[in-house]
């Protein structure tokens, strides 16, 4: 079946911190251009849907927030889905905690007993957080992750990610979590509802081979590598896990779509 929509990821495949990769400008208007639906798929629960939106004006990206789905609101759908109104220690920024709040959940920092942990990127992690993570997860709390990744491409280098931090309080608290963002398939259910199409209509692209690629692969769509972010060619050739397609850039992709949707 012919591909009609796009699941894309954003740092290392759209742009790296502040700085927008070659073409990627060019690749959202030939998707407008050809009516292929898209959603900006991203594990970094550090900012807004209307915050994204704002970063990618002005690289020149013209999108709306429907077009944009974080680890973050997923997180918060799954909180609503599980309790309507309900308790939970956050360890994550502004962004993942309003969210939270948003949805009627109550933020707790001393409270004996919360219904949830749940663990995002947060840039001012400290001992006495892991402490407070590890209390309420031994005491019955649902430990739940917006995502795995254990680091995440900037215009400086790769930085700890949200992963990191999952590590340390599962370690601590000797609990695995229920992950929410990519490389799970529950926020790419979330997002192929929301663009109203099939999977086999769907596509992903990433450039992380063991969450983008896996993601795909589990939710069993085609899946489209860039080597733009994290993933090398090295990595690729040691991979059991092998993309369908791999593109050393959003140009090369665009190239490849064009021939692809008019077959």
């Amino acid at each position: 079946m012919k591909l009609k929509g796009l699941l894309i990821d954003l740092d290392g495949s759209i742009y790296r911190g502040d700085v927008p990769l070659h073409y990627s400008k060019e690749f959202i208007e030939f998707l407008r251009k050809k009516n292929v639906k898209f959603i900006f798929l991203t594990n970094n629960s550090t900012k807004l849907p209307e915050e994204y939106v704002e970063k990618l004006r002005k690289m020149g990206i013209f999108i709306n927030t429907d077009e944009i789905l974080t680890s973050g609101i997923a997180t918060a759908i799954y909180l609503k889905k599980i309790k309507n109104q309900g308790t939970a220690y956050v360890i994550g920024e502004k962004a993942l905690k309003k969210v939270i709040s948003d949805i009627g959940w109550e933020l707790c920092e001393d409270k004996d007993m919360v219904d949830s942990v749940v663990v995002g990127l947060d840039r001012e992690f400290t001992f006495e957080k892991l402490r407070k993570a590890n209390y309420h997860i031994r005491n019955g709390a649902k430990f739940i992750a917006t995502n795995p990744d254990k680091t995440f491409p900037t215009e400086n280098g790769i930085d700890p990610g949200a992963g990191s931090l999952v590590a340390a309080v599962s370690a601590a608290s000797q609990k695995r979590p229920f992950i929410i963002g990519k490389p799970s398939p529950y926020m790419g259910k979330i997002a192929i509802e929301k663009l109203g199409l099939k999977l086999e209509e769907v596509g992903v692209v990433g450039d992380r081979i063991d969450t983008d690629i896996y993601f795909g692969k589990r939710l069993d769509v085609k899946t489209f590598l860039l080597l733009t972010g994290v993933t090398q060619s090295k990595d690729l050739e040691r991979s059991k896990i092998k993309p369908d397609f791999v593109f050393e850039n959003l140009e090369d992709l665009t190239k490849f779509l064009k021939e692809y949707l008019e077959k």
